[in-house]
């Protein structure tokens, strides 16, 4: 039988089977992150500017997470992140506050990859600003 209790982050004694990853999710652009026909900020704590270098067109966001080796639980205790991508500052997110910005992550990716076209994009961000960023 498993003993959870040295699996689980900050529980335990060993800890060797424990190790934090990190997975970029993808990127958004600044001006997709304001609510529709607004000048709100969706993301009300964090500054639309790097509040470390104030040189920045958009964000990365990555999650870290804790994977234990040989079981096959996926990933555990996860914390999503938002990242400058010219000096690295970075700022925990609320699961609120990702799942906001997370439809823009996933069409943004689409886009880049070339697995949608430009018109396609564009209408798929209308429904995502008419559906998510009314609030």
């Amino acid at each position: 039988m498993w003993n959870w209790s040295t699996l689980l982050p900050g529980t335990g004694s060993d800890k060797s089977n424990l190790k934090r990853e990190t997975e970029l999710l993808g990127k958004v652009w600044k001006h997709q992150m304001y609510k529709l026909d607004s000048e709100e900020w969706l993301l009300s704590r964090i500054n639309p500017d790097c509040e470390n270098c104030n040189n920045n067109d958009y964000y990365n966001f990555d999650m870290s997470f804790i994977k234990p080796y040989g079981l096959p639980l996926g990933k555990l205790h996860k914390i999503f992140r938002i990242v400058c991508p010219n000096c690295g500052e970075t700022i925990e997110l609320d699961v609120e506050e990702f799942i906001h910005i997370d439809p823009l992550i996933k069409v943004n990716n689409l886009f880049e990859s070339g697995k949608i076209d430009e018109s396609e994009y564009k209408y798929r961000l209308q429904k995502i600003e008419r559906r998510y960023h009314k609030i």
